[in-house]
């Protein structure tokens, strides 16, 4: 199985390979589309052969890369690794399927996202510290040209912010990663950059707080949590609709995945005194992207404040101390990874059809594109958590662990979670059902659009697929997941 993981992570890259060495447009759309689609099978294989009961990382490899500096290629899949490796190849698999369509130098688009995604999956599992940096580091190239090159009017602003705030916040986990192997030469006589090296090095109180806030600033600016939030909306709204599903999908997830694969692991006690600054700031980002998405007259950009909005109640969950909230806050990156690039198809497609992403010149959709709309619907009541789809699953989850032992914040938390069934009602409302001041031009458009095409409907039917049964049948995927939670909470 080891092998199986190898391939996955870098069967993207050869075919990145392939593709610019070929340069022909239809080879370069199958060959994409069947290499991401064998990664989705081995991920699948992967998830459904893990053993949630072991207490070590599976399908293992390390080997010695560079021995002067004690750095190894050493990569392994915990629960929350494998789901969110699982994860990734799904959204990548339906972006490829996705943008079928695409015209603008495709074989330079299809190569970037396949590069794209052997450095999402290499950050999931990399188990070496030089190495999950390298992965981490190796994202920004590919999306800052994916925003630069197929964006909309501002895209190279977009692309600029994005760039900027990310390697700034990159630069604070360099010098972290930088001081955590110093120590650790100083202490034990040699250089190392193994994860298990450094989580059972006792560090010093006042180096578990600097560490921590290192770290913490360059999670949080990919999370994004509030006040490093703002690249994301200009982000979301510049990007093609591919590189809006893999920033909400896969991107915003590595930020609080490093929470719990490092923050909480490496420096528990630091972990522990931060909890309030780290409850403040995610219950701010909870209500006030809230009530952002609300005011937003931009389809896009009230979606990517929704975002912000979810990934406020994970990093709520994360710090709340208990398996239940962890177990939600893992489940709820899956889960938002899900609705949140269902949501993004749903406006990409608005958005091939019709030129804009403004909710006011938008209206009357369903009654001329029914299956669309049911495709809507359907994404956006996975987004604000209905019963039998994973969003409720996760949130319940949030609530209840973080409830036991810190009421009040999961009841205000709980007000965001309100707002964020207002936000899409009134969204979907004015964008699909309102037709009461439709020109006679804007009917004649609508008359004109073609409803939902088989490239468009299979990303939807996968995505939809698995949140539902996420949904009605949580206990194997919250089983796994809490291999991991528990491990955390081993070290508190």
């Amino acid at each position: 199985m080891a092998s199986f993981l190898n391939i996955a992570i870098f069967l993207p890259l050869v075919g990145a390979f392939l593709v610019s060495l070929f340069r022909n447009e239809w080879l370069t759309k199958v060959l994409s589309i069947v290499l991401s689609g064998i990664v989705f099978i081995i991920s699948i294989v992967l998830f459904i052969n893990f053993d949630p009961s072991t207490h070590e990382f599976l399908y293992r490899t390390n080997v010695v890369w560079i021995k002067s500096l004690g750095i190894h290629y050493d990569v392994g899949l915990d629960g929350l690794g494998v789901s969110l490796f699982a994860l990734t190849a799904l959204i990548f698999f339906t972006v490829f399927i996705w943008a079928i369509k695409v015209k603008e130098k495709p074989n330079l688009f299809y190569a970037l996202f396949l590069i794209l995604e052997t450095t999402c999956l290499g950050t999931f599992s990399a188990l070496d510290l030089f190495l999950f940096y390298l992965f981490w580091e190796g994202i920004l190239v590919p999306m800052y040209f994916i925003i630069g090159f197929w964006g909309h009017d501002r895209k190279i602003y977009a692309a600029n912010k994005f760039f900027i705030y990310t390697f700034f916040g990159s630069l604070f986990l360099l010098l972290g990663l930088a001081t955590m192997v110093v120590y650790g030469y100083f202490i034990s006589g040699h250089i190392s950059f193994e994860y298990e090296f450094h989580k059972h090095i006792a560090y010093p109180m006042w180096l578990q707080a600097l560490l921590f806030l290192l770290f913490g600033v360059g999670f949080a600016v990919k999370v994004p949590m509030w006040p490093v939030h703002t690249w994301l909306p200009d982000a979301h709204v510049e990007a093609p609709t591919a590189g809006s599903v893999v920033l909400a999908g896969v991107l915003l997830k590595m930020g609080t995945f490093g929470f719990v694969r490092y923050s909480l692991t490496l420096f528990p006690e630091a972990s522990k005194m931060f909890t309030p600054l780290m409850f403040t700031l995610s219950v701010i980002a909870i209500i006030y992207a809230a009530m952002m998405a609300i005011s937003q007259t931009s389809l896009k950009k009230l979606i990517a404040y929704s975002s912000i909005s979810h990934m406020g109640i994970v990093t709520l969950g994360t710090f709340a101390m208990s398996v239940s909230a962890i177990n939600g806050a893992s489940y709820m990156m899956i889960a938002h990874g899900l609705s949140s690039a269902a949501l993004f198809y749903a406006a990409g497609f608005i958005y091939d059809k019709f030129h804009t992403y403004e909710i006011s010149e938008l209206g009357g959709i369903a009654k001329y594109l029914p299956n669309f709309a049911i495709l809507f619907m359907i994404s956006g009541l996975a987004s604000i958590g209905l019963p039998s789809f994973s969003g409720f699953v996760s949130e319940f989850l949030v609530l209840l662990g973080t409830f036991k032992y810190f009421p009040i914040w999961a009841i205000i938390a709980g007000v965001g979670m309100v707002l964020g069934a207002a936000y899409f009602l009134y969204m979907y409302k004015n964008v699909m059902l309102e037709s009461a001041s439709l020109s006679e031009a804007k009917i004649q458009k609508l008359q004109h659009a073609t409803d939902v095409e088989l490239h468009h409907f299979i990303p939807f039917a996968l995505i939809l697929f698995f949140a539902f049964i996420m949904g009605i049948a949580p206990y194997n995927f919250v089983n796994i997941i809490a291999q991991t939670s528990k491990l955390i909470i081993g070290s508190f």
